[in-house]
């Protein structure tokens, strides 16, 4: 945990306690023993998989693999022509919102910027991280990336930097944890919603987007 972590759990225990009426023994975390101490503060990796130096490759590998699509692209100023373009090869037409982080290309008139309002068809927004090992994109929410786009409109897109793609879930984590002020939740999502609970046949699009489409950019996010 960060300090600022282990202050506001510091903070929410003791607002427990003083409703039960307890005293709390230990009043922070920096009185606790030096090994319970540094136990609670690290953050500890597990074995993990090797996958190789390409993560660029292995990720497009996993994300095929489970019905996402992708394409590159050379600049942020293509992102605008790369949707209208996906839009109008898989026959959608209606309704599109972005995310604020987002709302400074060049749109048209039509497009919202926002939270999902349940009515629009396509969503377009931008990832903390992509995860080579398992081809999930990892989304974080906050006021800039509302958090419904991610599951409202059947098709969504997602915008990714090649140095946004990590090895492994837990470097994604990492991520999470230097973004100031955290996100209220971090989804991972790995294809189109699916399920086969009915006769055990596959259904796309049962409680989440139909599709999902990356648009992969050279280089970092801006800042």
């Amino acid at each position: 945990m960060t300090s600022g972590e282990l202050a506001a759990r510091e903070r929410v225990l003791g607002r427990i306690s003083a409703a039960l009426g307890r005293e709390r023994s230990i009043a922070s975390v920096d009185q606790l023993p030096a090994d319970v101490s540094d136990r609670i503060s690290r953050h500890q990796r597990h074995t993990l998989p090797t996958i190789g130096d390409d993560l660029v490759g292995r990720l497009i590998t996993q994300m095929e693999a489970v019905l996402m699509s992708v394409v590159r692209l050379q600049s942020r100023s293509d992102v605008v022509e790369a949707v209208r373009f996906y839009c109008a090869s898989e026959g959608i037409d209606g309704p599109m919102t972005v995310s604020p982080a987002l709302a400074d290309l060049d749109w048209p008139a039509e497009t919202g910027v926002g939270a999902a309002s349940g009515v629009e068809l396509t969503s377009v927004t931008p990832c903390l991280a992509a995860v080579a090992e398992t081809g999930s994109v990892a989304l974080a929410s906050h006021a800039a990336t509302p958090a419904t786009l991610n599951f409202l409109p059947d098709n969504h897109i997602i915008v990714l930097y090649e140095n946004q793609v990590v090895a492994h879930v837990d470097d994604a984590l990492a991520k999470m944890r230097d973004l100031d002020p955290l996100p209220r939740a971090l989804n991972f999502v790995t294809g189109p919603s699916r399920t086969g609970d009915i006769e055990q046949t596959i259904e796309i699009g049962a409680h989440g987007p139909r599709r999902m489409h990356v648009l992969l950019l050279p280089g970092d996010p801006p800042v």
